[in-house]
């Protein structure tokens, strides 16, 4: 299948990459030509430069979409921009070509409209980390079952596992994810355990998945923090964020980035807890528990 990407951000990179393992031809558009033909090298050189690698590049919407069996709209920008890519995208694709948003802070429902067939509309969004398991199939109000249905297949041939979601803020991998991370801050806040044993209860010691406080690091804790205050403002007090995210962010403490968050890193890895362990008391060692 032909697969459009558009946009090169990292969103883009990571979608593209995905599909062209899959063995899709991919054509990723970009508006910069420098910037796109830098991603399809980096893309290429992921396959030891295979030249076969079934990617192209180019900055022109209607080269990129033409023939397509799919268009994924990863380019950055609000609900208008999206809502405008995806309506000249569909000017210039078959009737049966799929449209697909790949946004978490979007709703699908509302770019949606700006097609004149907004049942062909769909999320769909690569659960961290890209490569894995779990690809996120959003179904906006106008999705019908036939493209929900086709959108699943096409997930599958990416060899991941289509996991079918409700158009509401935040979808099931993202809500997650900031509940778990929110939770986490929190039982730092509490002195419930340090910082590496709260991760090492979720990782349960054998599992390639980082803890929660490792993982908002690598995400950045600015980002964090932004993407829990859209889900409070968009859904309730449940992911109003810690007070001890909100300090850290603004003592410029923002993860990995910067070298210090809820880790200090080096060279791109965790060397230890930023904030010391706290002291979990013993019966005899704190006379109010006698």
């Amino acid at each position: 299948m032909i697969v459009a990407v558009l946009g090169t951000g990292q969103r883009g990179r990571d979608v593209a990459q995905r599909c062209v393992r899959a063995g899709h031809e991919v054509r990723l558009r970009g508006t910069d030509a420098s910037d796109v033909m830098d991603r399809v090298d980096e893309i290429r050189r992921a396959f030891n430069r295979d030249l076969s690698a079934g990617i192209d590049g180019t900055t022109g919407l209607e080269s990129a979409v033409s023939g397509s069996g799919i268009v994924i709209d990863a380019t950055d920008g609000g609900t208008d921009s999206h809502r405008e890519v995806v309506a000249e995208t569909e000017t210039m694709v078959e009737d049966e070509t799929l449209i697909a948003v790949s946004d978490t802070s979007l709703s699908v429902t509302a770019v949606a409209t700006g097609l004149r067939s907004p049942d062909r509309a769909v999320g769909l969004n690569l659960v961290d980390p890209p490569d894995g398991a779990i690809v996120e199939v959003v179904i906006a109000e106008q999705t019908t079952a036939a493209t929900r249905d086709r959108v699943t297949d096409f997930v599958e041939s990416l060899d991941a596992s289509p996991v079918v979601v409700r158009d509401t803020p935040g979808f099931a991998a993202l809500r997650l994810e900031l509940a778990t991370i929110a939770e986490a801050v929190r039982m730092v806040e509490d002195g419930v355990a340090g910082i590496r044993d709260i991760d090492r209860t979720f990782e349960r010691g054998d599992s390639d998945r980082d803890g929660p406080l490792v993982r908002a690091d690598r995400h950045g804790l600015e980002t964090v923090l932004t993407a829990l205050e859209d889900l409070a403002d968009r859904l309730d007090e449940r992911f109003e964020p810690p007070a001890l995210l909100r300090r850290k962010v603004e003592d410029g403490q923002r993860g990995a980035v910067t070298g210090e968050g809820f880790y200090v890193w080096e060279e791109g890895t965790p060397t230890a807890g930023a904030d010391p362990d706290p002291d979990v008391p013993t019966r005899d060692s704190e006379p109010e528990f006698r």
